[in-house]
């Protein structure tokens, strides 16, 4: 049995699907940021796109079939080396969670997922796990082409938690698959350069492009607040919800000097030593 008998259409993902969602959030975010842009001055086009056009495409390559076969070695740890078991539980899920719809199991995924995400986020702001998390804070101009800079230790970290946790649980892999397009156009959207904060109540609710934009301010202002990826409740909760009203988001990007500009030199970046930001 192969790893995607774990999670279906998770491994495989053709390099044709990044590139018809780049194209889509290219198509959508572009025009949006024409209308409602956050930092006028802001270029369309920045100097290292490229660099973020190279993580989109390499993404469903690397991260997905990591990620997936991960999960099956956990799956396998779970049920003691029996594949049989573990393969049959990780399609079939638990009885009361497979009882529910796919719309209303998806629902309850991206909660716990969110959750999950909340901790992982924190966790990789924290000691030497920063050096990874740092190459997505090292753009100078954030836009939605950014929302996919991260090195893939700090994805497959966040995702096998995430996914593995649901899966556990007995949820569908379909609920994951399912969430995929939600989850690409929302990461894009809070890392757009839009001016969208959601207004006084919803700001608590849905994360807006302001509210990220402050986690990549500096250290002094938001960069080690406003955690969540999709529900800044959790920051609320858990006292880590910056979203002052009476002023704005200062400049992003300001770990640009201290992460690597390349490829090459981001995948290496956090193996270096004497860094210090």
């Amino acid at each position: 049995m192969s790893i995607d008998n774990i999670i279906p259409s998770i491994q495989n993902l053709p390099i044709y699907t990044a590139s018809v969602w780049l194209l889509i959030c290219l198509g959508v975010f572009s025009i949006l940021q024409e209308f409602f842009p956050f930092d006028k001055s802001q270029p369309r086009v920045r100097k290292d796109a490229w660099v973020d056009v190279v993580y989109w495409l390499a993404s469903p390559l690397v991260y997905a079939s990591i990620t997936a076969g991960l999960i099956y070695v956990g799956f396998m740890a779970i049920f003691g080396g029996n594949e049989e078991a573990a393969v049959a539980y990780a399609k079939s899920g638990a009885s009361w969670a497979i009882a529910m719809p796919i719309w209303l199991q998806a629902i309850l995924v991206l909660l716990i997922q969110d959750f999950s995400l909340y901790w992982t986020h924190r966790l990789f702001h924290k000691g030497k796990l920063w050096n990874y998390h740092a190459i997505h804070h090292g753009a100078q101009n954030m836009d939605w082409l950014h929302s996919v800079r991260f090195h893939p230790l700090n994805v497959v970290f966040h995702s096998v938690f995430a996914n593995a946790l649901v899966l556990w649980m007995g949820f569908s892999p379909l609920a994951v698959v399912a969430l995929m397009p939600f989850n690409t156009l929302y990461s894009a959207m809070v890392h757009a350069n839009l001016n969208w904060t959601f207004g006084p109540y919803l700001r608590y609710v849905f994360a807006s492009p302001v509210f990220h934009r402050w986690h990549h301010t500096g250290p002094d202002e938001g960069g080690n607040l406003n955690f969540a990826a999709t529900f800044p409740i959790l920051d609320v909760v858990f006292g880590t919800f910056y979203m002052p009203e009476d002023k704005v988001p200062g400049p992003t990007g300001i770990y640009e000097d201290y992460v690597p500009k390349g490829i090459i030199g981001q995948m290496v970046f956090p193996f270096m030593p004497n860094k210090s930001s």
